[in-house]
């Protein structure tokens, strides 16, 4: 199944829309105002619910987000890893890691085998950036939000570093 997740166009904060090959709408992922951290909901347009939360962990000395599902409970945490060559994540309680070039979104989310479950890549097709989601066709539905808020965790944890960045500078 590939996912297309986008910026929306008129949107003065980050909220994405996630659209399918067919490019019909599947999900909305929707930043939360006044937050400790930044957070965002997934919102599934179909069933119109919530599907899974992503929040900004602030207290911490590496970069850690965590995803939540439909119920607040949590699934899994993001944690940027330590790496001299490379960033690279680990999606704890899950087994998962990220893997490739995470600064140009090209990269990769495995499971705890070394399968890919998921492949990830961003492309400029106009002002707004496209994230191409191409999720693995034995993953089962209930994984997808999660699959999206390893994403959001990834680009909010890539964003936070570009702008401490450009402070630096």
């Amino acid at each position: 199944m590939k996912l297309y997740m986008r910026n929306k166009l008129v949107s003065v904060k980050r909220d994405f829309l996630v659209k399918n090959e067919f490019g019909t709408v599947d999900y909305q992922i929707k930043k939360k105002w006044l937050s400790i951290g930044q957070q965002f909901r997934i919102i599934d347009v179909v069933d119109e619910k919530e599907v899974g939360q992503v929040k900004e962990q602030v207290l911490d000395l590496l970069p850690t987000v965590n995803v939540y599902d439909e119920h607040g409970d949590k699934v899994t945490e993001i944690r940027k890893k330590i790496s001299i060559f490379r960033d690279k994540y680990t999606v704890k309680s899950l087994g998962w890691e990220v893997k490739g070039n995470i600064l140009d979104f090209d990269f990769k989310i495995t499971d705890e085998n070394g399968d890919v479950i998921a492949r990830i890549d961003r492309k400029l097709l106009s002002i707004r950036d496209t994230f191409v989601i191409d999720i693995d066709d034995q993953v089962s539905a209930d994984l997808v939000p999660v699959i999206l808020g390893v994403v959001m965790a990834i680009d909010l944890v890539v964003e936070r570093e570009e702008d401490e960045n450009d402070k630096e500078d």
